[in-house]
């Protein structure tokens, strides 16, 4: 197992040349331990020569990961895997702002909980205001975590896949069902061969369904 390591980055996505690459991505909270999954997975690495494999963590939470199901398929799996995520400094300057809005929420929030009259201008104002901020801040963190947070790890894939010796590169992709959309699309749109898996189960046998989503 190899941990993402801390350096400053620039967030650029450049199509990769001279390689022919491949990747499988799967939502990594439709794995568990059982021998089925193992086996799905090691047939999946075997039939398609994986080179190695990448695991969005989510926010640096090591121990979480070493805890998990998925982190016990892999280890039976026997294949380098990466742990990568959106660096930390970079993570931190965008939630910054983030945080402030959040700040003035609870500041005007209990500005409004002592009002002797909520229904009065000021504080009908006062409660659409909150209302705004509240709005501005679920948008913002969305856009982070869906789309801004998706293309660093994107990055950090291309990352791996030029520093690798073959010409032909296939890897697993394991994130998170809300990452996967834009994570498709970024891959896409780089010209990268991205294929969707799909954990089912049909009287409790684990399969796995290959979908490959048109490109957007």
């Amino acid at each position: 197992m190899k941990s993402d390591v801390f350096k400053m980055e620039v967030l650029e996505l450049k199509p990769i040349r001279n390689k022919t690459v491949v990747i499988y991505l799967i939502d990594k909270t439709r794995i568990n331990s059982q021998l089925n999954d193992i086996d799905i997975l090691k047939a999946l690495v075997d039939k398609n020569n994986i080179n190695f494999i990448t695991i969005d963590i989510n926010n640096g939470n090591f121990k979480t990961f070493k805890n998990s199901n998925l982190s016990r398929v892999l280890n039976a799996l026997n294949v380098e895997y990466y742990l990568l995520d959106m660096p930390k400094y970079a993570y931190g300057y965008l939630y910054e702002e983030i945080t402030k809005k959040e700040e003035q929420i609870n500041d005007l929030l209990e500005e409004y909980r002592i009002m002797d009259d909520k229904d009065s201008f000021r504080g009908l104002n006062l409660k659409s205001w909150i209302d705004v901020l509240k709005k501005e801040v679920f948008q913002e963190k969305n856009i982070l975590e869906i789309k801004i947070r998706p293309q660093w790890i994107v990055k950090k894939i291309l990352d791996l896949i030029k520093k690798h010796k073959n010409e032909k590169v296939s890897l697993i992709h394991f994130t998170n069902e809300s990452t996967l959309p834009e994570i498709t699309k970024q891959l896409r749109n780089l010209h990268i061969e991205a294929i969707v898996y799909n954990f089912n189960n049909i009287y409790n046998i684990p399969y796995l369904i290959i979908k490959q989503e048109e490109s957007n």
